[in-house]
């Protein structure tokens, strides 16, 4: 069997993904820099380190948080655009596989589990539907742009 080196990375944000409620990546993008700015106010309101013009500062501020969930954004991103790119049966696996159950931690034996549901449900053999998270898998490494 061929190792795959980015399949729990790619598990991972699809489950993120689903978990954070399938955010658009410029909402997730204006929500961080909105909850920024708002948490920057309330620092100034306690006291502020004066250093230079408020708003300017309050600005440096939200796009240095912005640049510390860069690579969060990026991954909201490649999962936007695996999901456009793939099949509807494809995309149909993947929700059942990574996005029912998103708010629950997942235990061992529960990817089975949804990947014997979804062959129920598209209807397809199991491996089909492996294959097609296969695939979901590799588009997101390339959109993300990981090396496979």
């Amino acid at each position: 069997m061929k190792k795959d080196h980015i399949r729990d990375y790619a598990t991972e944000a699809f489950l993120y993904y689903a978990f954070m409620g399938k955010p658009h990546k410029e909402d997730l993008e204006k929500k961080y820099y909105q909850e920024a700015l708002d948490s920057y106010q309330r620092r100034q309101q306690v006291g502020g380190t004066g250093i230079s013009k408020p708003t300017e500062q309050a600005v440096m501020y939200a796009e240095g948080v912005l640049r510390q969930k860069q690579a969060e954004l990026w991954d909201i991103l490649a999962v936007e655009k695996t999901i456009v790119q793939l099949h509807p049966l494809e995309r149909q696996a993947v929700e059942i596989v990574y996005f029912s159950h998103a708010q629950s931690d997942i235990k061992k034996g529960d990817i089975q589990d949804r990947v014997n549901k979804a062959s129920i449900e598209i209807p397809v053999g199991t491996a089909t539907v492996y294959r097609y998270l296969k695939k979901a898998r590799d588009l997101f490494a390339y959109e993300r742009g990981l090396r496979k």
